[in-house]
């Protein structure tokens, strides 16, 4: 959003124009539409413990290809070329950049939760953030059993499908709302939910914690600086839980590790969806298991964090972004296995203590937050804002005598109807800049969100909903949510949640910081989620709030308050001391969609020259017929559906008998459909004139699919299976299948060089290649073949054998082997067959 904020406001932001000052006692929440918030289910009574039944699901999100990706607002339009592959215009997109593809699929993945006569369901889905109304929607369509019994929490991934988000300022970071995207995300949800209710079954329930998490930063590390100088500033989020559940029988069903990281390994220059960071986690140590475990990764406090990338590939290669452009995805699974060892141990441990009879209990309530000032008194009253009043000039005190105490009340943040971009002691532009604060950190550069509303809105061509009398409705409210499990409590908290607020918020818990379970980027989304001394410190988190520094610690003391509430033996109805929630709007999108789409299901004579994939437009439609390991990539394109209509599913098939084949499985019982496979898309023309045809093209690296039951791992690289394979595709109505393709052995390059041995230096090379092949070199660089068996032979020059050798290459993929006369040639097989001949100089 900064990004934005700056390009906008610096260089096409002026003085004209803007609304005026409003004045004290105007703003009003009249043009809001409000509804109630269902009173909470199975309110009365008393939470008794009880048997625990447990089902899990998942599924990839159907979202149209072309729909914005969330995170980066250097993918909007007009702001630059971030994520553009070609002159292709999207309507759907708006004024972001469309994606192009899909990497590692965005999921959505549930746990259905049942005891006594409580059932919650918890639902983790691949999104930047979570709009709040898409809880409410849910539950509705789950039924009136599940008001209040609903927790959607999103991995945060920068590279993941947006759009889906009503309300003015956060569409800044994710494109204008649109109403098939939004429904889009709802049948998934409620598809996924529905199928782990079904799929409940006796179940036993264990949690393991680590207060000391990751402390060489493998996993995730501290990523906000400004804070370094104050007591816990310096602090990443070492605080990590897994939560295990099992069936009676022992036969496990979901595992779901909850610890912060922000999911931007990729970065706004990737035009492909994808799961990022967290989803990485989540593929790697699934397929630690012979059977389909859901593994979900949740969010704690990721506002500070970052996730420590491995591996990667090698930008100044081959630098043309239109044919072959830098996307780092091999530095994800780099990342999944980083934490997969770590993890798997915590399930271990989460397995030590297996209960199998619980007491749950779960509730919601929606809460105020702006524009009254009085909302966001604090620590009983000590923290408090002064009346918004823009006839009044700030008295410019910030702290008390000793340098560190917030004086109260604030009058610095006046902002009626909120303010954003405050992060340094000047304002981008001085009509929306909030009077008297110049020069003060960081209210200097606060922008009243009605004077930025009032440039942002039509450039967006989307109404933000705000005036210097009407805040944006969605920033009035928010919703929260607490759930019982034993001992434990969970509380949801609705934002980019910090370190800092975390840990002060644990010391407020009515459980021991041990037990008790943040998850951020829940039930919807504020903002980052800083405490007001944090806040003041500056900086990007700052600058992406809204209703100033104490709005976060108001948030997060309700979400305490209703902690307490779940630990009583009381069921209560959580909408009690709560208020009415933001109504869901229904938009009209006025989309043009192919439906049925011109020669969906075939597969073109000729690729037309408008075709992108990674690695350029395909020389022809179908693989070619061989495909070597490593370095070889297949491609496959066809004409397919209009993105609107249905996202191709493409699998990987081999042969299992003449002329029979069948979808490839990793170990855990999943299809290989993704991440080893990339799609990407081509509207043709590339601006829709009429109607389009819609051109898709699949690739896939010849290197082991992640849980190959020949070895996934980094030392064998080189061992995929050889044989037959060919792509699978499913349309709307249709089906296709490429034409065969045969794997063979290759990917070996050998260096070799004559001293007093002959000194050979063994590499895999895939120098178009995007799968993770080191976990710290670049992976579309040589990588040493490390410490594996190879067999040598030196040839002469009529290429007979005149010595062979069998002998271990090592750490740095390099061997030595004694020196023949009249060798002139060396010939390397590694371990999985694969040959490569050198000249000896």
């Amino acid at each position: 959003m900064r990004a934005l904020l700056i390009v906008c406001l610096v260089a096409a932001c002026g003085d004209d124009g803007m609304p005026p000052p409003a004045d004290a006692g105007v703003v009003t929440t009249d043009k809001c539409d409000y509804v109630p918030l269902a009173p909470t289910a199975n309110s009365g009574g008393t939470v008794t413990a009880a048997s625990l039944q447990a089902g899990a699901a998942e599924q990839i999100l159907d979202i149209p290809v072309g729909t914005a990706l969330g995170g980066y607002t250097a993918r909007a339009g007009f702001l630059g070329s971030a994520g553009v592959v070609d002159t292709r215009k999207i309507k759907l997109a708006g004024t972001f950049n469309p994606s192009i593809g899909r990497a590692a699929a965005p999921r959505v993945k549930a746990l259905a939760m049942t005891a006594g006569d409580e059932t919650v369901v918890i639902l983790k889905v691949d999104l930047i953030y979570v709009y709040e109304g898409m809880v409410f929607d849910l539950e509705q369509r789950l039924g009136p059993a599940f008001a209040g019994k609903v927790i959607i929490t999103s991995s945060h991934s920068h590279s993941a499908w947006a759009q889906h988000y009503y309300g003015g300022p956060l569409q800044l970071g994710g494109g204008v709302f649109r109403e098939l995207v939004y429904n889009r995300f709802l049948d998934a949800f409620e598809a996924t939910a529905k199928a782990a209710l079904a799929a409940r079954r006796d179940a036993k329930i264990g949690i393991f914690f680590d207060g000391n998490f990751d402390p060489t930063d493998q996993v995730n590390h501290d990523r906000r600086g400004e804070n370094d100088s104050l007591p816990g500033g310096n602090v990443k989020d070492n605080h990590f839980y897994m939560i295990r559940v099992d069936g009676t029988d022992g036969a496990p069903i979901a595992a779901l590790p909850v610890f912060g990281e922000h999911g931007t390994l990729n970065g706004e220059d990737n035009p492909f969806a994808s799961s990022d960071a967290p989803g990485a986690v989540e593929r790697v140590m699934q397929e630690q298991f012979s059977t389909p475990v859901v593994v979900m990764h949740l969010q704690s406090a990721a506002g500070d964090n970052s996730p420590s990338g491995h591996g990667g590939v090698d930008c100044n290669v081959h630098p043309g972004k239109t044919t072959d452009p830098c996307l780092s995805w091999a530095t994800e699974e780099g990342h999944g296995r980083a934490a997969a060892g770590i993890l798997m141990n915590a399930w271990t441990a989460a397995g030590t203590n297996m209960q199998s009879s619980v007491e749950m209990e779960m509730v919601s309530r929606s809460i105020e937050v702006g524009p009254k000032p009085e909302t966001f008194s604090i620590r009983g009253g000590a923290l408090s804002y002064a009346p918004f009043d823009l006839t009044k000039t700030p008295d410019g005190k910030i702290y008390d005598t000793d340098g560190t105490t917030l004086l109260s009340p604030i009058d610095e943040f006046n902002a009626p109807v909120g303010a954003a971009l405050c992060q340094a002691d000047a304002a981008m532009f001085p009509a929306a800049e909030i009077d008297g604060d110049q020069g003060l950190m960081p209210y200097g550069s606060c922008l009243r969100l009605d004077a930025a509303g009032e440039i942002l809105g039509p450039i967006f061509q989307t109404d933000f909903g705000v005036d210097e009398t009407s805040p944006v409705c969605e920033e009035t409210r928010t919703t929260i949510s607490a759930l019982r499990i034993n001992d434990y409590v969970f509380g949801t908290m609705p934002g980019e949640l910090t370190v800092m607020l975390a840990t002060y918020l644990r010391t407020m818990s009515p459980v021991p910081a041990d037990h008790t379970v943040l998850l951020g980027y829940s039930q919807g989304h504020v903002g980052y989620m800083l405490r007001p001394e944090d806040w003041m410190m500056g900086g990007y988190e700052p600058s992406v709030t809204f209703w100033g520094p104490l709005a976060a610690e108001h948030i997060g003391e309700k979400v305490i308050e209703l902690m307490g509430l779940v630990m009583t033996p009381e069921r209560e109805d959580g909408t009690t001391a709560g208020t009415t929630r933001v109504a869901v709007p229904t938009v009209d999108d006025g989309l043009a969609i192919d439906n049925p789409a011109p020669n969906a299901g075939t597969v073109p004579a000729t690729v037309p020259p408008e075709t992108w994939s990674r690695v350029g437009t395909p020389a022809q439609a179908q693989p070619a017929a061989q495909v070597p390991r490593i370095s070889g990539i297949a491609t496959f394109t066809w004409i397919g559906d209009d993105p609107s209509v249905q996202t191709p599913r493409v699998t990987l098939q081999s042969e299992v008998s003449a002329g029979v084949y069948a979808d490839v499985t990793r170990k855990s019982g999943r299809v290989v459909e993704d991440q080893e496979i990339i799609l990407a898309y081509t509207p043709s023309p590339l601006q829709r004139t009429g109607p389009q045809t819609h051109l898709w093209v699949a690739e896939w690296q010849a290197v082991p699919w992640l849980g190959s039951p020949d070895g996934d791992s980094l030392d064998m690289r080189g061992n995929v299976k050889l044989g037959n394979y060919r792509f699978h595709v499913v349309g709307s109505t249709w089906t296709l299948d490429s034409s065969p393709f045969q794997v063979v052995p290759g990917g070996l390059t050998v260096t070799a060089a004559r001293a007093t041995t002959i000194n050979l230096g063994v590499r895999w090379y895939a120098p178009k290649g995007w799968r993770l092949m080191d976990m710290d070199l670049m992976s579309n660089q040589p990588v040493p073949v490390k410490s594996q068996s190879v067999k040598v032979e030196l040839l002469d020059a009529t290429s007979a054998i005149v010595a062979t050798y069998t002998t271990t290459t090592d750490a740095a993929g390099n061997v030595a082997v004694a020196d023949v006369a009249g060798s002139t040639q060396v010939r390397v097989t590694d371990a999985s067959l694969n040959v490569q001949t050198a000249a000896i100089p």
